[in-house]
């Protein structure tokens, strides 16, 4: 008899799905219980073995080992020593609910494919915008990541410049004066939107930051003194990837408002200290938002990909809608999601996000960030206290700039070393022209004793390159 392959009613179809989770299980165990933050396989041993895999023989083959092969050498976010990226271990119950997306196959466009989920997701973004303080009837949408929730807020932003009529449209002449104000330090996919949306990436001004990597207020406020263009939109940031800032939102919220343009807040990273009573102030003046974006994949510790868009006012959501006689029709009275979103098919990840939250419940999320913030002023204590190390700047959230005294391609080797050997996963950017080296706490197992044992790895580490 052959084995079902797509999931129904019959018993042996919900017993092969079982047989088949136990060796996906079987096959994570094994990579969870290896040593180190990945495999010390070099690259063109990794390329090679991945080459010897057959996408799809002539003939199925169920039961061996590429799963193993290909997982155990993944990162392991959960390890002490992964502290490079803003990529976060999940939580259980969310990666479980991972396989009941997968199974149950919803699509998230209209309700007629999705009645339940549809209204889940609706439920959730809705209690998320109420996190960060907007008002009752506030909204959003789910997103694949930070930089498509990004660009979704500043098409919104472009379409409320022209009156909703360059959806329809196109770019009016004057669009090539429309400007996009944004500290130095903002996320790149605030660039590229700008360049998808046909304002060119250099619609986007960049102002200076402290050195403290916050936008500058003083040099924004001389900066619009002398621009002589219209600004569509002022963008602040909860959490710059590489010195965590936190831009003062409140006097960005004040400059937007005189300016009449729409205020979005990428918050990331930072828009999860809602959560905190205690950490909270540190994105005060983010309910002054038009939009906010929060990525659900760092500090809520849901899989990837898990972002959200939240909208303050509904209705500047109409310009994405595009009805359909097949999908969106006009005549129903129905909510289909596809009319608040860039995407037409996408995941139930709604399901992870309230099954993950509500099993660990509000306080537990609030005191792991909080542990977080704890841990990464300890690091830069113990930085800033070790004679062969100096601490760039300081921290603000979760991320800790420093480098190992000496040149930078000292601190190159080093990053590269402990990764090559498997033994660190450590980020590395520049700072004021110099190679810094990063860690960025988003795994709430980790302690001090783990950050004490890391740093003197990457110092023993300066001791074997020249």
């Amino acid at each position: 008899m052959t084995a079902p392959l797509f999931l129904s009613g019959e018993e042996a179809a919900v017993e092969r799905l079982r047989g088949l989770t136990g060796g996906v299980l079987d096959a994570i165990g094994g990579w969870a219980a290896a040593s180190g933050p990945r495999s010390d396989i070099g690259r063109e041993a990794l390329a090679a073995l991945v080459a010897g895999i057959d996408p799809c023989p002539e003939v199925g083959v169920e039961g061996d080992d590429v799963l193993a092969t290909v997982l155990a050498h993944g990162v392991r976010t959960f390890d002490p020593h992964c502290v490079a990226h803003l990529h976060s271990p999940t939580l259980l119950a969310s990666a479980a609910a991972e396989l009941a997306i997968g199974a149950s196959n919803q699509s998230m466009d209209s309700y007629d494919q999705a009645p339940a989920a549809t209204m889940v997701e609706d439920h959730l973004v809705r209690w998320l915008a109420g996190v960060v303080g907007f008002p009752p009837g506030a909204t959003g949408v789910l997103t694949a990541g930070g930089t498509a929730s990004n660009l979704l807020a500043l098409l919104l932003a472009r379409d409320h410049a022209g009156a909703s009529s360059v959806a329809a449209d196109g770019l009016p002449p004057e669009a090539a004066r429309w400007r996009i104000v944004a500290s130095a330090a903002a996320h790149f996919s605030v660039q590229r939107a700008a360049a998808v949306l046909g304002l060119g990436h250099r619609a986007v001004v960049a102002v200076p930051t402290e050195p403290d990597g916050r936008i500058d207020v003083a040099a924004l406020d001389r900066t619009l003194a002398v621009l002589d263009d219209r600004v569509i939109a002022v963008v602040g940031t909860a959490g710059t990837t590489d010195a965590g800032a936190i831009d003062p939102l409140d006097a960005l919220a004040d400059r937007a408002a005189a300016l009449g343009a729409w205020f979005h807040v990428d918050a990331a990273v930072g828009g999860a200290f809602c959560l905190s009573k205690r950490l909270r102030g540190l994105v005060a003046g983010i309910e002054r938002a038009d939009s906010v974006t929060t990525d659900l994949h760092k500090l809520w510790w849901q899989p990837i990909g898990a972002s959200v868009l939240l909208v303050r006012d509904p209705e500047s959501l109409a310009t994405l809608r595009h009805p359909s006689d097949y999908l969106d029709r006009p005549e129903d009275d129905e909510l289909n999601l596809v009319s608040r979103s860039l995407d037409t098919s996408r995941r139930f990840d709604a399901l992870k996000i309230l099954v993950g939250l509500r099993s660990t419940g509000r306080r537990q999320l609030a005191a792991m960030l909080e542990h977080l913030v704890d841990l990464t002023t300890a690091a830069a204590e113990l930085i800033d206290a070790h004679p062969e190390l100096e601490l760039l700047v300081p921290p603000s959230t979760v991320t800790v700039l420093f480098r190992c005294r000496g040149a930078d391609d000292a601190n190159i080797r080093i990053q590269r070393a402990l990764f090559d050997s498997g033994r660190a996963i450590v980020g590395r950017t520049r700072h004021d022209g110099r190679v810094a080296l990063k860690l960025t706490l988003v795994n709430p197992q980790i302690s001090r004793a783990d950050l004490a044992s890391l740093l003197d790895l990457i110092v023993s580490e300066t001791e074997l390159v020249p």
